[in-house]
């Protein structure tokens, strides 16, 4: 079953744009051990706004309204990946209840892929209604690992052999794509669960989308892509159905051009609203 959006809706959004958070230039001495350095070559460090809209309500769900915004960040330091994103949404239903509410999370991957630290801060109605951060570290790219919970209470989790992180899980999506390759499932951290667990997550890439050439001013957004469908499974659902899923216009670089969010009861479209490149630094 599609879980319930107030816990699933922002763990979707995160996963939608950390779909495009692959960090940046490698640093001399933390090259890719898998060959993905030309992939991490293109990714453009920036800021970006999306508005969130209701594309889809079903008969079923007692909604009047639904929207709001993602606000996302990644940043390169010399030895990892940041990212943050703020998701905010606002639910009316028909009787005129009204719910709120945000997720605040951050992300820093090391850049040989091996550490993954998380903050996830979720209110709602502008308060604090759950915390959740820790420490992921595997053994080795493609070995085992494990999750050292801090919030909301220490705990220490396994993750299955072949586990990867966000930034590596696009790069990977990024060179399967450019292979010609259909689909891509991978085991994905990315902090964002409840308890800490881990995703199945399979990628289907739909299509080529070219590069817009000059007809685009932004030059961060005058790159080649693909629409991508993206669906979340949890290895602990006895049904075998997804916990949820979205489709996404991604550049090569990195950027989620625009994205459909799907949670069962209704449809989010997320439409870039405004983006910022951001500079390295120098390492």
């Amino acid at each position: 079953m599609q879980r319930d959006c107030l816990k699933g809706c922002a763990a979707a959004g995160l996963g939608a744009i950390c779909l495009g958070a692959a960090g940046l230039l490698p640093v001399p001495g933390t090259a890719m051990a898998d060959g993905l350095e030309t992939f991490a070559a293109r990714q453009a460090p920036h800021k970006a706004i999306y508005a969130l809209a209701a594309e889809r309500m079903g008969a079923t769900a007692d909604l009047a309204h639904v929207g709001g915004a993602i606000y996302y960040e990644v940043r390169e330091t010399c030895d990892a990946w940041r990212i943050r994103q703020r998701f905010r949404l606002r639910i009316i239903r028909s009787g005129r209840e009204s719910e709120e509410t945000e997720t605040d999370s951050v992300l820093v991957e090391a850049r040989d892929g091996r550490r993954l630290s998380f903050s996830v801060v979720t209110s709602a109605d502008g308060t604090v209604t759950e915390r959740l951060s820790g420490v992921a570290t595997l053994s080795r790219i493609g070995g085992p690992g494990v999750v050292e919970l801090k919030e909301p209470k220490p705990d220490r989790i396994p993750l299955p052999a072949g586990t990867v992180f966000p930034t590596r899980h696009f790069l990977t999506v990024v060179r399967a794509a450019e292979l010609g390759r259909r689909s891509v499932w991978s085991t994905v951290f990315d902090g964002s669960e409840e308890g800490g667990r881990h995703s199945g997550i399979s990628v289907v890439i739909l299509g080529r989308k070219p590069s817009p050439g000059k007809a685009e001013p932004l030059s961060i957004l005058r790159r080649p892509g693909w629409l991508m469908r993206v669906t979340y499974f949890s290895p602990e659902a006895e049904d075998g159905q997804p916990t949820y899923s979205f489709r996404a216009h991604m550049t090569d670089n990195g950027v989620a051009r625009k994205m459909l969010l799907d949670f069962g009861a209704f449809t989010l479209t997320g439409t870039l609203m405004a983006i910022e490149p951001l500079e390295r630094p120098e390492c």
